[in-house]
Parts: C-alpha cells; sequence; structure tokens
C-alpha cells in the first residue's frame, strides 16, 4: 500500500507534536504550603553564623520527564530574607548591603540543563544578586513526580516537580563590599539554598 507524500507529511507532523507535548509546565507560586519553597543565605563568618530565610519564592520550570531537558526561571523576594532579628534584617535591606529598594528580587535563569543521573543534573544559568548579574554553574536535584492519589492527597495539583540546589557566591563578585565593622561578623563567601516544589495545575 503507497503512502501519499501529504499523509506522510500528516505523520510527521503528529509525532513533532506528541514528542513536543512531553515538555510541560511547572509553576512554583504563593498557592503552595510555605515549607514547600524554601530559600536560604547562610553566612559562616570567624565570629557570627547567621542564616536569613524566606518562602517567598516564585518562578516557571519547564521539563521534559522522557529526555530530562529543561528550562527554569526562579525569583527570590530579597526584601524578605528573615534572619531572626529585626535590626539585622534592616540593615541587610540597606543601601550599604542588599539595597532590596532598588534590587527587589534574587534571580536564576538556567541557560543549560544536563542530566547526570538519576536526579542529579549539572545546571548553567544567569544569577542575578544585588543587580549584577553573572553565569554560575551549579548540581542541582530534580525530582519528577506523576500525578496520583498520593500528589493529590499532598494538596498538589497536577504533576509534581522538586527542584533542590545550593552553591556559593562571594559578596564582592556582585558589589556588596562589607564594612570594617562588620569584618569577621560576615562572611564574604555565602551559601545559597533553594528547594522548591512546582506543580502542573
Amino acid at each position: 500500500m503507497k503512502i501519499s507524500k501529504l499523509a506522510l507529511g500528516f505523520m510527521a507532523v503528529a509525532i513533532v507534536g506528541v514528542a513536543n507535548a512531553q515538555t510541560k509546565t511547572f509553576k512554583i507560586d504563593s498557592s503552595s504550603a510555605p515549607q514547600q519553597r524554601i530559600a536560604t543565605v547562610e553566612s559562616n563568618a570567624d565570629f557570627e553564623t547567621f542564616t536569613g530565610r524566606t518562602s517567598k519564592l516564585s518562578g516557571t520550570i519547564q521539563f521534559d520527564p522522557r529526555s530530562k531537558k529543561g528550562h527554569a526561571l526562579i525569583e527570590i523576594d530579597a526584601a524578605s530574607l528573615d534572619t531572626g532579628i529585626e535590626m539585622r534584617n534592616e540593615h541587610m535591606r540597606g543601601e550599604m548591603w542588599l539595597n532590596t529598594e532598588e534590587f527587589r528580587k534574587i534571580r536564576f535563569e538556567t541557560t543549560k540543563v544536563e542530566h547526570v543521573r538519576g536526579d542529579d543534573y549539572r545546571v548553567t544559568g544567569k544569577f542575578t544578586f544585588h543587580g549584577v548579574t553573572r553565569t554560575i554553574k551549579v548540581d542541582a536535584k530534580v525530582r519528577y513526580i506523576a500525578q496520583s492519589d498520593v500528589t493529590r492527597k499532598a494538596k498538589f495539583k497536577g504533576d509534581v516537580l522538586h527542584f533542590k540546589t545550593d552553591f556559593r557566591i562571594k559578596l564582592s563578585d556582585y558589589g556588596v563590599k562589607i564594612p570594617d565593622p562588620a569584618k569577621g561578623r560576615v562572611s564574604n563567601t555565602v551559601k545559597i539554598s533553594i528547594s522548591a516544589f512546582a506543580q502542573t495545575g
């Protein structure tokens, strides 16, 4: 039986459509529980250790569970970071430090996602902090969970994606200068951690 070129063309379009349909869009937003979207900035200096923490994360992740390819854009509300001491929070938001009035968001957008093994990925992206954008490479854990009774009981809508990473940056690379009175109490190298559950529903 002969198949016309037109029929073959329709079949090719259908195959491409099915392939493209495997990419799912997952969202991180305020509809999820605060404990399901956490970001921290940790400083370990000679004389003091503290962690700023927030659940004010938002973002979108496109991910194909079959090819294990994807793209992510995640934003953290820098002004909402809480170190547990209000006076320190105020200083941290000020012009001398994060200047959150001008630079409200900490932002990470992927430019390359490489699957290593299992849930392990190597991610390259543009990281924006204090108004400065630099290209960084990080290790990440990405776990895909298809919609089921278990996910529904956990109050998720649709399929679920858990994105988790931590990495270190130097404040000086992003234009943040530690004044003399704070030296030894604030580290120039800080650890940033992100753990977020995103859903398709």
